[in-house]
């Protein structure tokens, strides 16, 4: 199952939406080597970056909606935390068993992605475009 970035997640913010685009070339990446049989250092590196990306683009979306003072901004907020908390619970978890995480966090990951920007992000986008902000 290919991991790709489709125009409907473009919420039309060019800096989001080269981050999401990154969030999603790091699954496939993850998709790529998992079916070459890789569950070793390769898989660790790029989980390791798929956090490290998340943080970064969890904290621009805040910055952007905090400066434009998004009322949903806690709840967000608190997503984007959950989400952290899980991703590093992942990683644990792989660095002990390799062979099953392997196999759950892109799922779980891409599923994630996909609600989060559907429900979440594109909320703030309805938000800036009835000010005019966008």
């Amino acid at each position: 199952m290919e991991v790709a970035w489709s125009s409907r997640y473009d919420t039309g913010i060019r800096v989001i939406d080269e981050q999401h685009q990154e969030l999603f070339g790091l699954l496939e990446q993850l998709r790529k080597v998992m079916r070459e049989g890789d569950s070793g250092p390769a898989l660790e590196r790029l989980l390791a970056e798929l956090v490290s990306c998340s943080e970064k683009h969890f904290a621009t979306e805040e910055a952007y909606m905090a400066r434009f003072s998004y009322p949903d901004l806690a709840q967000h907020v608190s997503e984007h935390a959950a989400m952290l908390t899980n991703l590093h619970e992942l990683l644990r978890k792989f660095r002990e068993n390799h062979q099953v995480m392997a196999l759950m966090v892109p799922t779980f990951m891409e599923g994630w992605l996909k609600h989060h920007i559907s429900d979440g992000d594109f909320g703030f986008v309805t938000f800036l475009k009835a000010r005019n902000l966008t």
